[in-house]
């Protein structure tokens, strides 16, 4: 009875909040430990509860994996929405610019989630791999759109769009995994101020903002 007495038990907690803390800890080992490392006992351990807790929520590793895949994938894809460049503004090497900062900014307010991202993306596991790339083909598709925007019509065939696009991604996708990687070494004010002189140098930009 008396170790009965001196077990921890966890803070109750509404089960949203729970759910969200749960999943919190479902982020920290996939980043910390690799997600096949994600279980029932692992995340009870990181989170910081019983193994019924967790049981209360989900019904099985698998549903709190997915659960976290589903809120981290819908919360990276809004900020991929985001950062995509606007043609509206008028100076398209602005926009870019301004852009890869916005990009920069949201991996650095969510450093795990993005972590995990670039973790998954180098996955040898098929169905994590597909799940991102919806996601990466949407931002390249956004891209290719605003590259059509932004050339006068009269250069229009003198430039490859989807190239360029996924040049302009490949900045993108570098700069987020090397602001977490080596945050000293490349700050984004030097990430951005590489792309102020990389961007006009494309065929597509050429020219513009002078």
């Amino acid at each position: 009875m008396a170790e009965r007495r001196n077990r921890a038990y966890a803070p109750r907690m509404a089960p949203e909040q729970r759910r969200e803390q749960l999943l919190d800890a479902v982020l920290r080992v996939i980043v910390e430990q690799g997600i096949h490392k994600v279980s029932i006992d692992t995340v009870a351990r990181e989170a910081g509860v019983s193994r019924p807790v967790i049981y209360g929520l989900f019904e099985d590793s698998d549903a709190l994996l997915r659960a976290s895949l589903d809120r981290e994938e819908a919360a990276a894809l809004a900020q991929l929405a985001s950062a995509v460049p606007l043609a509206s503004i008028g100076d398209p090497v602005r926009a870019m610019t301004d852009s890869v900062e916005h990009f920069l900014s949201a991996v650095q307010a969510a450093p795990d989630r993005w972590r995990a991202v670039f973790q998954l993306v180098d996955s040898s596991t098929p169905t994590f791999r597909r799940r991102l790339d919806r996601g990466r083909q949407a931002f390249i598709a956004a891209l290719e759109t605003f590259v059509r925007e932004a050339v006068p019509a009269e250069r229009e065939a003198a430039v490859d769009v989807q190239l360029t696009a996924r040049t302009m991604y490949a900045l993108f996708w570098e700069a987020g995994r090397l602001v977490l990687a080596d945050p000293e070494a490349f700050p984004p004010q030097r990430i951005r101020d590489f792309a102020a002189t990389l961007i006009p140098a494309l065929p597509a930009f050429r020219g513009s903002g002078e």
